[in-house]
């Protein structure tokens, strides 16, 4: 006699499926979702970069910020200037190293009172999207395994905070910028697309 799948044992295959929860395929989303989120804040950046105008100095010391930005402009091509934005709004300073001095800086915090501060909502709200999206699935259940699924979108960002922060390096006229490695990786890397993909995940669920 042969064995055939009663009406019950379909629906505990069925229901095995679609608790299967985390697995390659959802890595593979995240991955593709972080690197995503990573241009999406890029090309932001590069917008602002480009077309947002300083206000008019109230002081010597914003004199003195906006003279800093008006050389970084002047001397590092756009593509590599957004790049230094990108890496500000997460709170990742640019390090200057010339023949007499090193020193750190942010063109966001330098362009107080401008446009250019939205940089700041750029990754955070491009990585919760992509949490959300990740973890939007019907194999993905419960708040803690939604915001998990959501986390993985560290796969694509990581790998390409890494290549920015290389290819972002600036030198000439005695004097070089660049995004130091280890910050960068580590909160730019991990620590952003982690918190931020956790709660676009987490509301996947309660979505």
């Amino acid at each position: 006699m042969c064995a055939r799948s009663t009406p019950d044992s379909d629906g505990a295959t069925a229901g095995s499926t679609a608790r299967s929860g985390i697995d390659a395929s959802t890595a593979i989303r995240g991955a593709g979702a972080g690197a995503a989120a990573f241009v999406a804040t890029y090309v932001v950046s590069f917008l602002l970069w480009t077309f947002v105008e300083l206000p008019e100095p109230d002081s010597i010391g914003e004199a003195l910020n906006q003279a800093v930005i008006g050389i970084v402009r002047d001397s590092v091509p756009a593509w590599k200037a957004a790049g230094y934005v990108l890496f500000n709004a997460q709170f990742v300073e640019v390090t200057y190293e010339g023949a007499l001095s090193e020193s750190t800086f942010s063109l966001i915090a330098l362009a107080d009172s401008s446009l250019l501060a939205l940089a700041y909502l750029v990754p955070a709200v491009a990585l919760v999207a992509a949490g959300y999206v990740v973890a939007s699935s019907p194999s993905i259940r419960g708040t803690g395994q939604s915001a998990a699924a959501g986390a993985l979108v560290v796969v694509g960002q990581l790998a390409l905070v890494i290549l920015g922060a290389v290819l972002f390096s600036a030198s000439g006229d005695g004097g070089s910028l660049s995004v130091p490695l280890a910050n960068a990786i580590i909160i730019a890397g991990v620590v952003y697309p982690v918190v931020f993909g956790a709660i676009g995940g987490a509301l996947a669920e309660v979505a």
